[in-house]
C-alpha cells in the first residue's frame, strides 16, 4: 500500500506545484494590465491560464465522477502536457522560439492518446453488459487509429482558427523564418505534416508495444490503462489477474472503505 500512497502523493505534489506556477502567471498578467492598460495580451493570458488551471483538475474529476482508476503516471503526463501547452507554449511563447518543443508535445500526445485507445477497449471489455473478444491486432489498430484521429481533428482546428482569425497556430511565420520559406501555405503544410508524422511515430510505437504485450501476454501496458472500479467485485477479480500493483492497491483500499461503511 505504501507504493500507491507514494504515487498518489506525487500526483498531488506535481499538481500543486503547477497550480502555484499558473497562479503566479495570472498575478503577473494582472500586473501587466495595470501597468499597461493597452496591453491586450494580458487578458488573453489570464484566460489561457484559467483554462489551464481548470484542465489540471479534469483527470481527478473524471476519475471521481465516473469511478475510474487513472494510473498516477498517466495523470502526471496529462497535467504536465496541459501546463506545457497552455502556459509554456501559448503564454510564454516557447512555440515561437523552439520548433522542437512543439514536435515533442505532438509526439507525446501520440503516445498518450494511443494508450487511451487501449484503455477504451479495456473499459468496454470490463463492462457487465459487454464482453469483447478482440484480436491483439485489432486492439492495436484501434488505438493507433484513435490517436491519429485526434491528431487530424487538432490540425483541422489549427487550420480553421488560422483561417478565420488570422492567428498563427500553424506557426507559419516562425517556421518560414527558420526554413527561409516565404510561401505561408507551404510552411503551414510543412508544420502540419511534421506534427502528424511525429504523432504517427508515437502512436505506432504504443500500438506495436501494445500488440506485442497482448500477443505475448506480458501486460506491459497495464500500468497505463484506465480501469473502471465502480463494480468492486469485478474490479477485484480483474486486479488479481493484473500485474499493476497500484491498481491492486487502489481496489483494496476501495474495498476496505466499502466494508468499513457496512460495519458502521
Amino acid at each position: 500500500m505504501k507504493k500507491n500512497i507514494t504515487d498518489q502523493k506525487s500526483v498531488k505534489i506535481v499538481t500543486l506545484i503547477l497550480q502555484i506556477l499558473i497562479m503566479a502567471t495570472i498575478i503577473w498578467s494582472i500586473v501587466e494590465i495595470v501597468i499597461d492598460k493597452e496591453n491586450s495580451n494580458g487578458f488573453n493570458h489570464i484566460f489561457l491560464a484559467l483554462l489551464g488551471l481548470i484542465l489540471l483538475n479534469v483527470p481527478a474529476f473524471i476519475a471521481k465522477k465516473w469511478h475510474l482508476y487513472i494510473p498516477s503516471r498517466l495523470q502526471i503526463i496529462a497535467i504536465v502536457f496541459i501546463y506545457a501547452h497552455f502556459i509554456l507554449g501559448e503564454i510564454y511563447r516557447i512555440y515561437d522560439y523552439s520548433l522542437v518543443f512543439d514536435k515533442i508535445l505532438h509526439a507525446t500526445s501520440g503516445l498518450a492518446f494511443a494508450a487511451l485507445g487501449f484503455s477504451l477497449v479495456n473499459l468496454l471489455n470490463e463492462s457487465k453488459n459487454t464482453h469483447l473478444s478482440l484480436s491483439p491486432f485489432f486492439v492495436a489498430l484501434f488505438s493507433f487509429c484513435f490517436s491519429m484521429m485526434i491528431a487530424a481533428v487538432w490540425e483541422i482546428y489549427e487550420f480553421s482558427i488560422d483561417s478565420l482569425t488570422g492567428a498563427n497556430m500553424q506557426r507559419w511565420q516562425i517556421v518560414g523564418d527558420v526554413l527561409n520559406i516565404k510561401d505561408p501555405g507551404r510552411v503551414g503544410l510543412i508544420d502540419t505534416m511534421g506534427d502528424i508524422i511525429v504523432c504517427f511515430c508515437g502512436s505506432l510505437f504504443v500500438a506495436v508495444l501494445g500488440y506485442i504485450s497482448l500477443k505475448s501476454k506480458n501486460n506491459w501496458l497495464n500500468g497505463y490503462l484506465i480501469r473502471n472500479v465502480k463494480d468492486l467485485d469485478y474490479a477485484s477479480e480483474e486486479a488479481s489477474k493484473s500485474n499493476d500493483e497500484n491498481y491492486i492497491e487502489v481496489v483494496k483500499e476501495l474495498q476496505e472503505k466499502k466494508n468499513n461503511k457496512k460495519v458502521n
